[in-house]
């Protein structure tokens, strides 16, 4: 199904009313049933809807691995996703309102729930303006129709997987969806996202375990207070040449070690980490 719909709409400029047929993101509610029980039911952009209600259930530690899945089947036509599982559906929890333009629920908020994360490697300054630049690049709806979210994981080669949707956080359980299925370890790898990094995007980058972070705006005061207590290096407003670092600064290289030539985002071994003042080590898995 296409991510836009086209609507005939009226420019008024100069005195005089125009018509023009533009394309406008498609909305729609997708609801997550397992075992015949309603788990969700998500406003989303109707695009990778079975990476999307993976990477929901995922998050929402309804499953570990796609080992829990007895089976998935995506309705497009109702838009409804029914999961059967090979274990038992957790009992309900309190759930928490999200700040999601598309109106978010989660259950899980408590950083008890995560361990502390360490970076292999660190994350060379001058590759962060060109994530940023090549996730926009890769967000196909964005270009077409505007108002849609994108998010990115980048493994410091390139560009691995992308999603696009109305909603923040919908597009990090695309992405999430997405790893599952193709068995990749987001481990070591850096998330990119075009939209604010609330506590709850925090949260699931926390959740897959990425130590670098990186926004074109800016993140939350919670989300910054997590970071600095989960390890994860978070990096805001980042523009062509220059962004700001929130947490973590020692996850990026300076000095003489960067070795950056454009196709790696990783600094060379012998790379000198940031220290702004930071004496304290990095916390560790």
């Amino acid at each position: 199904m296409d991510g836009n719909m086209d609507f005939t709409i009226y420019r008024y400029a100069n005195g005089v009313f125009s018509p023009a047929k533009i394309p406008v993101v498609r909305e729609i509610a997708f609801r997550i049933l397992v075992e015949n029980k309603e788990l969700a039911t998500l406003m989303c952009t109707p695009l990778k809807l079975r990476e999307l209600a993976l990477g929901f259930l995922a998050f929402e530690r309804v499953i570990d691995s796609l080992g829990d899945v007895k089976s998935l089947e995506v309705d497009e036509n109702e838009f409804e996703a029914h999961v059967e599982l090979n274990r038992p559906l957790p009992s309900s929890r309190p759930r928490i309102l999200t700040s999601g333009c598309a109106g978010g629920v989660t259950f899980h908020l408590d950083v008890r729930d995560y361990a502390p994360i360490r970076a292999e490697g660190v994350l060379n300054p001058d590759a962060v303006p060109s994530l940023m630049h090549q996730l926009i690049e890769a967000a196909e709806l964005y270009h077409q129709s505007r108002g849609i979210h994108a998010a990115a994981l980048f493994d410091g080669e390139g560009l691995i997987a992308v999603a696009e949707d109305i909603g923040r956080h919908n597009t990090l359980d695309k992405l999430r969806g997405e790893v599952l299925v193709r068995g990749i370890d987001p481990r070591e790898h850096i998330l990119a996202s075009s939209g604010r990094i609330s506590s709850e995007m925090l949260r699931k980058a926390a959740q897959m375990k990425v130590p670098f972070v990186i926004s074109r705006t800016s993140p939350t005061s919670l989300s910054i207070d997590l970071a600095k207590r989960l390890g994860i290096t978070l990096i805001g407003y980042v523009t062509h040449d220059q962004f700001t670092v929130y947490a973590h600064p020692e996850g990026l290289a300076s000095g003489t070690g960067s070795c950056w030539e454009g196709k790696t985002a990783w600094a060379c071994s012998d790379a000198s980490s940031l220290n702004f003042g930071c004496t304290k080590e990095r916390s560790v898995r």
